[in-house]
């Protein structure tokens, strides 16, 4: 994995970079401590994907054979979300390998306190932080298997 942080914006070479992104991305807010790369039924990790952090929902749909899979609990929020579809800042693409990175409560061994969605472009390997949001709910781990 190696990440070029040298130009306006962090590139990564593979897909897990997008965890070390994130992982810089949280240092200033909560810290990551589990984390999940999102992986299609057939095998893809490129996906479209769709945000919208004021609801706390996010969908990906696959590249490759475009079945549409809901982030964590999203589906539960999405008819009341107004999502916005990903795009590269440098390249315009709107491909990406997506990950979740799950911030967890040290008092609560089932917790999570935050999640942020992360992408690295397939095209040209831009990473970013495409929508994050408050969970704050205990007993929810079985949300990490949902990604």
């Amino acid at each position: 994995m190696t990440i070029d942080t040298s130009g306006k914006w962090w590139v990564g070479s593979e897909p897990q970079d997008v965890r070390d992104f994130l992982e810089a991305y949280a240092e200033d807010g909560y810290s990551i401590n589990d984390f999940r790369l999102a992986k299609c039924t057939c095998g893809s990790i490129s996906f479209k994907l769709e945000a919208d952090d004021n609801e706390g929902v996010a969908r990906r749909t696959c590249a490759t054979c475009g079945e549409s899979h809901f982030i964590c609990d999203s589906e539960k929020f999405w008819s009341d979300a107004q999502p916005e579809l990903w795009e590269c800042v440098e390249c315009g693409c709107e491909h990406a390998n997506v990950g979740i990175g799950f911030s967890l409560y040290d008092e609560d061994p089932t917790g999570i306190r935050w999640l942020y969605v992360g992408e690295r472009c397939s095209q040209c390997g831009v990473l970013g932080c495409f929508a994050d949001w408050k969970i704050a709910m205990s007993d929810v781990l079985h949300l990490m298997d949902k990604v």
